[in-house]
């Protein structure tokens, strides 16, 4: 696991300055403490921050083949190397490591760019191929390790994090306002848009080839379409997970290097603790967060895991003081604003995991594969509506949005919708009337480029499949980031065994009733979890690792927090109406409910516009600085 980053211009024999391709690996150098690496030649610079895991001995980077033609920098774990590396050997590549970065330069001699196709791992890379003069880019397949990019007077810049890319460009880049807002309604960003204009994601699952000036962008894997397969009981398909999952966390083990897990309480981190336990060499470090107050503390689930699968848990304690003090540090970490508060318990749990351990394994995809949001259910339901008349649509809705509570009040205003908009207004998380009140801009724009994306992502007949590759292509790669940059932030690896490709190749053929129930979600891994974990975790209510930001910000701790949203100077006042959100501040502060997460929400937006990404590479704590209000 490791920071990336590079130059390549479209004249070969332009020179790569040395000073910006030195000042893009400093920009992340937090991502790999373990050592560094550059090289520059004909025209193109790459650049590695190493944190070590694999062949610590012999695994330095940027790295060649045999004749050093083609070379990589590169970020992530390859866990089926050692099959493609022996295949390699037999075809007569010759190996100088017994890392998997090694793999991937002979795997594209053998195959060129598409060879991205063979690999079973989370990965982000950049390899320069001399004898064509051509960068190849690429991500794996759910986007678990990030790259951003950017195309400035035919010179492409690329980093594992957008201050990297920023730092190679030498100056700053103006906001999007398409991006506050997608955000303000979504908590993240999708697709190719960043926070930044014209700096870019490379998207999941996708293959960029630089050539001759001009960057073409290819998509080699999308979530599976589901299809027809012999159909056995609910046992059976538990059965199945069974040894597909177990089979992906020992993959996952691979290290050389301390390794433990997250365990948060739920279903899904203690399954991934549990084989974890089973495989691994030593007694397994197990960690979880707690809280004083205990409605939102879950220790004593985490504590039943660690004792069923007797590995040595550690617990640390999140207050509003330290999830205070974190914050502003962690959005300079992220790049982009924190659509997630419980991202900073991930940094923070990374931070006290990482006294003890280099990698972690985690529950995360689960939801989005096995169907395991309460709005999965709103969907199936809009989907059936839509086969009512138009006349009965309406009283239905409106007898859902009487009676049924908040999601049925969500279920009753998206029932009259088309499924594509229902899906997409059904993960929204602040109304795109608030959003508009806001930012002064219709939020049009934004939900019709979600559309086109669940429309895509559709499967006719099939609501359950829809919602879960829709989630897969926009909210699951929010979740992967925001994984990445908090434990990397602190120097550890986060792995994710939900996320093996062949898993979610397999979910595709279940019939759906295995993923949804009546009113139950992820049918088939909590049938699993009946055997190893207690009744209260695998038919407790969903985890939602949940943090009481709106309690913090009325208390005194957080009072500057408060004044920051106060200023009418600020800087954040240009992209939305600073009226209106100390209106909804004054509101929450009088003890108005709902209203924690559009103040969250604003409170990042804040906080971001005033932190410096290009000054200080390498060093968070200058950058932290605020930039004058002017």
């Amino acid at each position: 696991m490791c920071g990336i980053c590079g130059i390549a211009n479209a004249d070969a024999g332009r020179e790569v300055p040395a000073e910006r391709l030195t000042r893009m690996r400093l920009a992340i150098a937090h991502r790999g403490p373990d050592g560094f690496g550059e090289r520059r030649a004909a025209g193109v610079g790459l650049a590695h921050a190493r944190l070590s895991i694999i062949d610590v001995a012999g695994g330095a980077q940027p790295l060649a083949n045999e004749d050093e033609a083609v070379w990589i920098t590169y970020n992530g774990e390859v866990y089926n190397y050692q099959p493609l590396m022996a295949r390699l050997k037999q075809a007569g590549h010759r190996f100088r490591t017994a890392s998997d970065s090694e793999v991937l330069v002979h795997l594209y001699e053998e195959q060129g760019p598409l060879f991205v196709r063979e690999l079973n791992g989370m990965f982000a890379f950049a390899l320069h191929d001399l004898r064509r003069n051509r960068v190849v880019l690429a991500r794996d397949h759910f986007g678990i390790k990030p790259l951003f990019y950017a195309v400035r007077d035919g010179t492409l810049y690329f980093g594992s994090e957008i201050k990297a890319v920023l730092a190679g460009l030498g100056r700053g880049a103006e906001t999007s306002p398409e991006a506050v807002r997608e955000f303000l309604l979504f908590r993240s960003v999708t697709g190719e848009r960043s926070f930044f204009s014209g700096v870019h994601r490379l998207p999941p699952g996708c293959v960029a080839v630089w050539e001759q000036g001009r960057l073409s962008i290819e998509q080699y894997w999308v979530p599976p379409v589901p299809h027809a397969m012999p159909a056995g009981s609910l046992d059976d398909a538990a059965e199945q997970l069974d040894q597909r999952l177990g089979a992906s966390v020992r993959a996952q083990l691979m290290s050389e290097v301390p390794l433990g897990t997250f365990c948060s309480g739920g279903v899904d981190s203690g399954l991934t603790t549990l084989y974890a336990s089973r495989a691994a060499q030593h007694r397994l470090h197990t960690f979880s967060v707690g809280f004083d107050d205990p409605a939102w503390d879950e220790t004593a689930l985490a504590r039943d895991t660690a004792e069923r699968v007797g590995s040595e848990h550690h617990v640390f304690l999140a207050d509003a003081r330290n999830f205070h003090d974190a914050l502003s540090r962690l959005i300079w970490h992220h790049d982009e604003p924190l659509g997630q508060p419980n991202s900073i318990l991930i940094a923070l749990l990374s931070a006290y995991a990482r006294e003890r351990v280099t990698v972690v394994l985690t529950g995360e995809g689960s939801d989005e594969i096995f169907g395991g949001y309460p709005r999965h259910h709103i969907a199936r339901a809009n989907s059936v509506a839509g086969h009512f008349p138009a006349w009965l649509r309406g009283p239905a809705a409106g007898l859902l949005g009487s009676v049924g509570g908040r999601r049925g009040r969500l279920l009753g205003s998206h029932l009259p919708l088309p499924f594509a908009e229902a899906v997409v207004l059904n993960s929204s998380v602040l109304s795109p009337a608030l959003v508009e009140r806001l930012t002064g801009a219709s939020t049009r724009d934004v939900i019709e480029l979600r559309m086109a994306q669940a429309e895509s992502l559709a499967v006719a007949g099939d609501p359950v499949a829809s919602i879960s590759r829709y989630d897969q292509r926009t909210y699951l790669p929010s979740l992967l980031d925001r994984m990445d940059r908090m434990t990397m932030a602190h120097g550890l690896e986060g792995r994710v065994p939900f996320l093996d490709p062949e898993i979610a190749e397999w979910a595709g053929t279940l019939p759906p009733r295995y993923r949804l129930g009546a009113w139950k979600n992820k049918r088939v891994v909590k049938r699993l979890a009946e055997r190893y974990l207690s009744r209260g975790i695998t038919h407790g209510p969903k985890s939602g690792f949940g943090v009481p930001v709106g309690d913090w910000l009325r208390t005194p701790g957080w009072a500057d927090l408060v004044a920051t949203l106060r200023d009418p100077n600020h800087p954040a006042t240009t992209l939305v109406d600073g009226r209106e959100a100390r209106r909804l501040l004054d509101a929450h502060l009088a003890g108005q409910p709902g209203l924690g997460d559009a103040l969250w929400l604003l409170l990042n937006l804040y906080l971001w516009k005033r932190l410096d990404f290009t000054a200080a590479a390498g060093a968070p704590a200058a950058a932290l600085q605020l930039k004058s209000a002017s």
